[in-house]
C-alpha cells in the first residue's frame, strides 16, 4: 500500500536524526559543504562528551548522603583519588542513550504539539504555552523510558557500584544478577526527571524562541537560538534536579523507589537536599542546550529550509 504524503513526511522526520548521525561517521567528506554538515551532525555527541565530566561530578554529589558536598570539592577529590579518566566513566552508555533519547523526544514533541494544536485550530509553532508544556513532559517521559537501560548502566559505572570493568561487564553482571527487568530499575524517577527536563527544555526553548522572534526583530538565526537555549538550560535544571537526585539514588541501589527516596532524603537531609547538584546540573545543561540547539537548528535549516 503506498504511503500518503503526510505519513511519509512524518516517517522521514522520525528517521532524520539517527540517520544523519550514522552518515556523519560513514560518509566520505567530498566538499567543504559536506564537511560542515558532518560537523553539525556530530554535535550532540560532542555536547554530551564535553559536558560529561560535569555530569559525573553531579552524580557523585547526589550519590553521597549526609555531608553537603560541593562541586569543586567533589571534582578535586575524584581526580585526586581516581584520576582524570574517572570523570569519563560511563560515557559510552551516555552517548548511546542520546542516540535513542534525543531523536525520540524531539520528534515526539513536535508530533504531540502539532496534534494538540490542530485540535484548537492553530499550527504547532503558534500553539499555547500550556500545549507545549504537556508536549514536552510527555515526549521526555516516553523517550527516556525507551533509553532507560543505557542510563542505568551509566549511573552504575559512575558510582562504582559493583566495580564493573566496563560497559559490557556492567551489562552482563546486571543481566545475570537482576534479569532483563533490572535494566529498568529506577525507571520511574528517571522518566519523571526526563519529563521535567523536557517540560523545562523543549517547551521553554520553543516559547522563548517565539517571544525573541516577536520582540527582538532578530531573524531565525544564531542570536535567537543562543538566547532561547540559555533560558532552556536554566529552567530544565530547575525543574529536573529533585527527580535527578531520586533517579541517581534509586539506580545506584540506595533506595528501592522514588517515594522512599523522596521521603528518606527530606527526612534525613532536609528539602534543600532535593536540589543537590543543581549547579553542576545547570552548568551541564546550559552548555549542552547551547551546543545542541545551535547545531540542530542549523542542521534543520540546511536540510529542510526551516528551523525548530
Amino acid at each position: 500500500m503506498p504511503q500518503s504524503k503526510g505519513s511519509s513526511n512524518q516517517l522521514d522526520r522520525w528517521l532524520r536524526i539517527p540517520m544523519i548521525q550514522v552518515a556523519a561517521f560513514v560518509s566520505p567528506v567530498q566538499s567543504s559543504d559536506d564537511r560542515s554538515r558532518n560537523v553539525h551532525q556530530l554535535w550532540f555527541q560532542v555536547s554530551e562528551s564535553v559536558t560529561f565530566p560535569i555530569d559525573a561530578v553531579k552524580t557523585r554529589m547526589q550519590f553521597g548522603t549526609g555531608e553537603r558536598a560541593r562541586f569543586a570539592t567533589t571534582l578535586v577529590r575524584t581526580v585526586k583519588l581516581e584520576g582524570g579518566p574517572a570523570l569519563y566513566r560511563g560515557l559510552q552508555p551516555a552517548v548511546l542513550r542520546h542516540w535513542v533519547y534525543t531523536a525520540s523526544r524531539i520528534c515526539l514533541y513536535e508530533d504531540i504539539r502539532d496534534a494538540l494544536a490542530e485540535q484548537t485550530g492553530s499550527d504547532g509553532k503558534s500553539a499555547s504555552f500550556g500545549i507545549k508544556l504537556v508536549s514536552g513532559f510527555t515526549a521526555g517521559g516516553v523517550a527516556q523510558f525507551i533509553a532507560s537501560p543505557a542510563d542505568l548502566v551509566k549511573v552504575r559505572l559512575q558510582t562504582g557500584r559493583g566495580q564493573y570493568s566496563g560497559v559490557f561487564d556492567a551489562c552482563r553482571t546486571i543481566y545475570r544478577g537482576e534479569g532483563a527487568l533490572g535494566f529498568w530499575q529506577g525507571w520511574r524517577p528517571n522518566v519523571t526527571r526526563a519529563a521535567l527536563v523536557n517540560l523545562g527544555e523543549l517547551a521553554t526553548y520553543d516559547q522563548a524562541k517565539r517571544i525573541v522572534l516577536k520582540v527582538s526583530g532578530f531573524g531565525d538565526g544564531l542570536a535567537t537560538h543562543t538566547m532561547s537555549a540559555l533560558f532552556s538550560g536554566f529552567f530544565a535544571a530547575l525543574c529536573s534536579t529533585p527527580a535527578d537526585v531520586c533517579k541517581t539514588r534509586v539506580m545506584a541501589g540506595m533506595y528501592s523507589s522514588m517515594t522512599s527516596c523522596l521521603v528518606g532524603t527530606v527526612r534525613s537531609e532536609g528539602v534543600r537536599a532535593m536540589w543537590t547538584g543543581f549547579l553542576p546540573n545547570w552548568l551541564r545543561l546550559g552548555p549542552w542546550q547551547f551546543c545542541f540547539w545551535i547545531a540542530y537548528e542549523q542542521l534543520r535549516i540546511q536540510t529542510t529550509g526551516q528551523g525548530f
